[in-house]
């Protein structure tokens, strides 16, 4: 089973971002629903929890309940997300979302050691440092991680 991973498209980032960063990830979400993938959405909410401060974009299109939080910047650090992902028997992991560079990476690499097919839609990933995520692309790609450049 395969499904869409939104990484931390949190109202508190998005002006770090260009502005149809939203339009693409939301189009990413319409288009897992049209396929029967499961949606997923992960939280960054710091090391101190402050959860109200770390909601979700306002823009984001909402369309199922399966949101975790991560204190740290793969989505592996969250012990709930982990145990969804098994108990779905999920094997393929799509993945979209906020920090290209950090959070994303971090959580493609973790997710392929752990046995995980994974794919990154570029269109729908965006890093505040794009000079840093244009060298961890390759990384992540002989890491086998498959890069969806469309």
């Amino acid at each position: 089973m395969e499904i869409l991973l939104v990484i931390d498209m949190q109202q508190k980032y998005m002006n770090s971002y260009e502005p149809d960063l939203m339009t693409r990830v939301n189009t990413r979400i319409k288009e897992a629903v049209e396929s029967d993938v499961p949606v997923v959405y992960i939280r960054n909410v710091g090391k101190i929890e402050n959860i109200e401060h770390y909601n979700l974009a306002d823009e984001l299109k909402i369309v199922s309940e399966c949101s975790f939080t991560k204190r740290w910047p793969s989505a592996f650090s969250s012990d709930d997300f982990i145990q969804f992902i098994q108990n779905l028997n999920v094997d393929t992991i799509n993945m979209v979302g906020v920090d290209g560079r950090c959070c994303v990476a971090r959580t493609a690499l973790e997710a392929v050691k752990r046995g995980y097919k994974v794919r990154i839609y570029l269109d729908s990933v965006a890093a505040k440092n794009d000079n840093f995520y244009l060298k961890e692309l390759p990384e992540m790609r002989d890491a086998g991680v498959e890069i969806i450049a469309d």
